[in-house]
């Protein structure tokens, strides 16, 4: 068309953008980008195409130009202008200017919630999604718990990441009763119980609160830990390498399986990591509370016992 002097119209470079969004191509986009510009021709979908290229790219200033432009030239930003800009800035941890873009999506007439139907769109949880990792990275947890309800509200359901970041806010704010509703959460979506306790154990952890992690599973799926060889191993060799041995032992004693193999292995296991941290008499404590089998004794055990 260039070639033979004619000038694309506001459908054929809205195309054209769509197709260089599709691939993601900067060079071109920017090339047709300029070219409508040069020709005065406003295109909402052409500068949607942009903000998502640039935002694809990492390309978040460029993206936040191609905003600022459209106000400039009176072009109202489209829906999926907004959110793609709203996500960009929640990847980033960048709260305020999410909020900013939230504010503008207000004034631009869609609602706060964004309940989307009355717009002629769905609602996006991606944007859900993304604030909820924006607002923990801004350590605002009161608006991490208003979008993921929204999230369920809306039908929608969190990602993993999502969760993990819930949980790890709770911990860190001791907030015990929403850990529980959130492991609850996990649970109703099918995630094992040794993931879970992974997690949760990670998060208490790193917050520095191992030893309420027994309290919130005795208001979740303890029972569920009790009967599951793997998942009651994970909780009583964190409780042992954190110097917790009381607790490790009450949850071996309240243990409701059976494996003579297994629980020798276990017990092993507790006993070498306590010699490793120098907590021998820890080591003892454990060698004396194993069940005694009527069979041979584990001599492994005891010469691990004994060199402690």
């Amino acid at each position: 068309m260039l070639e033979n002097k004619l000038k694309p119209n506001l459908a054929t470079l809205g195309m054209l953008m769509r197709l260089y969004k599709k691939g993601w191509d900067v060079d071109e986009a920017e090339f047709a980008f300029h070219y409508m510009g040069s020709l005065k021709l406003k295109c909402q979908a052409a500068c949607f195409a942009k903000i998502s290229i640039y935002t694809r790219l990492c390309l978040y200033d460029k993206a936040k130009e191609i905003i600022t432009f459209m106000r400039k030239d009176d072009v109202i930003p489209n829906l999926e202008s907004w959110l793609v800009m709203l996500n960009a800035y929640c990847q980033q941890g960048k709260l305020l200017e999410a909020e900013g873009v939230s504010i503008s999506l207000q004034e631009s007439g869609f609602s706060p919630n964004i309940k989307l139907q009355n717009a002629g769109s769905e609602p996006d949880e991606t944007t859900y999604r993304s604030m909820i990792e924006g607002c923990s990275q801004a350590d605002n947890y009161p608006n991490v718990v208003w979008y993921y309800w929204e999230l369920e509200r809306l039908n929608f359901k969190p990602n993993s990441s999502n969760l993990y970041t819930l949980i790890n806010l709770q911990a860190k704010l001791e907030d015990e009763e929403g850990a529980v509703r959130t492991l609850n959460d996990m649970r109703a979506m099918g995630c094992q119980y040794s993931s879970i306790l992974g997690n949760l154990l990670q998060a208490y952890k790193r917050a520095g609160g191992i030893d309420k992690v027994l309290i919130i599973l005795k208001n979740s799926f303890y029972d569920q830990v009790l009967v599951d060889q793997t998942s009651c191993s994970i909780l009583v060799m964190a409780y042992v390498k954190h110097g917790l041995v009381d607790d490790a032992i009450r949850v071996l004693r309240e243990k409701r399986w059976k494996d003579q193999t297994f629980e020798n292995n276990l017990y092993h296991l507790l006993i070498c990591s306590n010699k490793e941290l120098s907590h021998l008499d820890n080591a003892v404590k454990i060698y004396t509370k194993m069940p005694k089998y009527d069979d041979r004794p584990n001599l492994h055990i005891i010469d691990t016992t004994i060199d402690a």
